[in-house]
């Protein structure tokens, strides 16, 4: 009996200390038949392939899509040239979506809650270049930035600054100097120049939680990519655009609350609204027993934001459009969190019909055993939806 016992005492412990997999277990069973691999699209979800066309080459942001991505959108979810016909990316970034589809003669608007960010999105439709003021030998921006009054000057000194650093915002050493640096990104400028966007965009500094300055049922599509739940600060990565971009512009508007809360160096203080789902609450669980309650808070405030995202989505997007998501899985501190599917069914839960998620590739190569459904990685997929 004594032994019986023990044994008995030694499997509570363990079940004590083994890691819940039941909730997202069960989210992974209901969206099996709707998850599709799909390799090709693998290369479209990353920024590599922008580096070599025109105006895509300006920012090297590698949180970015390709323009392939915005091509597939265009063909595949119906999109027309029409007047009537705009499309959104609310966290633009780069401005990826607002470019391809100006050069498809589609029209689009891009927001981002990083301003330094939208402002360079919209140099992009400024048709020349004037001639650069002689600013002799410099090795720092601040010793030139103030004689730099047209804003694509501006723009220029802001990409040079940013290709003396990595594409986490750390700065090289050894690199060209700031002035050649300058020059190659004016020729840049004025070469891609040479072959104007047919139609134009608008980009503007915007919070995609409250897109006051969008009108209900106006948009006719929507291309984005939220931040992912990270542990890298996305803050790093726009750091040297902010710095010159505050420098001439003062800091960003008190009304815009900042980057979407994806990593625990950007995740605020205050309380936020918890998301009723149980996957979300199984993780956190999770994280909270293993000592990491910090990151608990991170998937809890993420989940809140993208819920706030999802519902503004829906109120700007006209009925029966498509609405394209990319969004990375993680697996932080040893947890694993299925986001794909977590934001699938909060988008359901806001009144997006979820037709499909289309599994681009996986995140982290190693799988790894996930209660009774087998092995499993983090995934990087495209939410296909359509507003009802």
């Amino acid at each position: 009996m004594g032994g019986t016992g023990r044994r008995g005492r030694k499997a509570e412990q363990i079940a004590a200390t083994r890691e819940p997999t039941a909730a997202r277990e069960d989210l992974e069973r209901r969206w099996r038949e709707r998850l599709v691999e799909e390799p090709r699209l693998a290369t479209t979800v990353t920024a590599g392939a922008a580096q070599r066309e025109p105006f895509h080459r300006w920012i090297r942001y590698r949180q970015g899509f390709a323009p392939a991505l915005v091509r597939v959108f265009l063909r595949e979810s119906g999109a027309t040239r029409s007047r009537k016909t705009v499309i959104l990316d609310p966290f633009s970034g780069a401005g990826t979506t607002a470019v391809e589809c100006a050069r498809n003669s589609i029209r689009a608007v891009a927001l981002d809650a990083v301003p330094a960010l939208a402002f360079l999105t919209a140099m992009k439709w400024v048709r020349e270049f004037p001639s650069l003021p002689s600013l002799g030998d410099f090795n720092h921006w601040a010793q030139v930035a103030d004689q730099l009054v047209a804003p694509i000057h501006r723009a220029a000194l802001m990409l040079a600054v940013a290709r003396q650093h990595t594409a986490g915002g750390q700065l090289h050493h050894g690199g060209a100097p700031l002035g050649k640096l300058l020059g190659d990104v004016a020729a840049m400028i004025r070469e891609d120049q040479s072959q104007p966007l047919s139609v134009a965009g608008l980009a503007l500094p915007g919070d995609a939680r409250k897109m006051d300055m969008i009108d209900d049922a106006s948009i006719a599509g929507i291309l984005t990519s939220p931040p992912y739940l990270s542990r890298y600060d996305y803050r790093e990565a726009t750091a040297p655009y902010e710095e010159l971009y505050r420098h001439w512009y003062g800091p960003r508007l008190p009304e815009h609350g900042g980057q979407l809360q994806a990593s625990s160096s950007t995740t605020s203080r205050h309380r936020r609204a918890e998301v009723s789902h149980a996957a979300i609450q199984e993780a956190c669980e999770c994280l909270i027993r293993s000592g990491h309650a910090p990151t608990a808070r991170v998937i809890g405030a993420y989940a809140a934001d993208m819920q706030t995202v999802l519902a503004e989505l829906h109120r700007v997007l006209r009925i029966g459009s498509p609405c394209w998501m990319v969004v990375g899985g993680a697996r932080l501190k040893d947890v694993y969190v299925p986001a794909d599917l977590i934001i699938a069914e909060l988008a359901e839960g806001t009144g997006f019909v979820v037709e499909l998620v289309r599994v681009a590739r996986e995140l982290i190569p190693a799988r790894r055993k996930f209660g009774r459904i087998g092995h499993i990685s983090p995934r990087e997929s495209v939410l296909v939806m359509r507003r009802v």
